[in-house]
């Protein structure tokens, strides 16, 4: 081998062992964001009368196929009894792929990464109670959110139909630790609207 070949050789391996000892000291203050967001284009909300599952089940969709800055999403009201407790599945899809991909399996996989925040409109705070059911395997474990019980609260009448609206925000925690609150990354940040009859 001509000495210049030698040269050469040596330089490429010197290269890659210091790019695979770079790798491997990688700072812990600084965590990698490995997973990337997930595309949601469908939210469907099943659910049931908490006491009587048989009595009018219900599912309502948001939908917004083109993404942001096409056409405006469509979407269905949540219609809820004052009375009544109702228990709801939240089923998220990516309908872009073919089949569609079920984006809300991905997230109880990576439940420790992922939170659903439920917030409603002022004027609903003091009618409703949104509470998360599922729990991520954190210690101690915190929701996920995909499993909700919606409960009615009779603190004080009022009258109705009452219109409002609930913010729903899948919080992606990526490369820092999921907590109560949510993360500055959401996958998804709708406004369904709410009728309380």
């Amino acid at each position: 081998m001509k000495p210049f070949k030698k040269i050469y050789t040596a330089l490429i391996a010197t290269t890659l062992i210091f790019s695979a000892c770079k790798e491997d000291h990688i700072d812990p203050t600084k965590p990698k964001d490995n997973n990337a967001q997930e595309l949601i284009t469908t939210v469907v909300l099943n659910g049931y009368n908490a006491n009587n599952p048989t009595a009018n089940p219900f599912s309502i969709k948001w939908e917004d196929l083109d993404g942001d800055g096409g056409n405006a999403p469509t979407m269905d009201t949540l219609i809820l009894d004052s009375g009544v407790s109702y228990r709801v599945q939240v089923l998220m899809l990516d309908k872009t792929k073919m089949p569609y991909d079920t984006i809300s399996n991905e997230v109880i996989i990576e439940g420790v990464e992922h939170q659903l925040f439920y917030t409603l409109s002022n004027n609903l705070t003091s009618k409703l109670n949104f509470e998360r059911l599922d729990m991520d395997s954190n210690n101690p474990p915190l929701p996920i959110g995909l499993d909700i019980k919606i409960t009615p609260i009779h603190n004080k009448p009022f009258e109705v139909p009452l219109m409002g609206s609930v913010n729903v925000k899948l919080s992606h925690y990526d490369g820092v630790p999921k907590t109560t609150s949510p993360s500055a990354e959401s996958d998804i940040d709708i406004h369904l609207p709410i009728k309380l009859k």
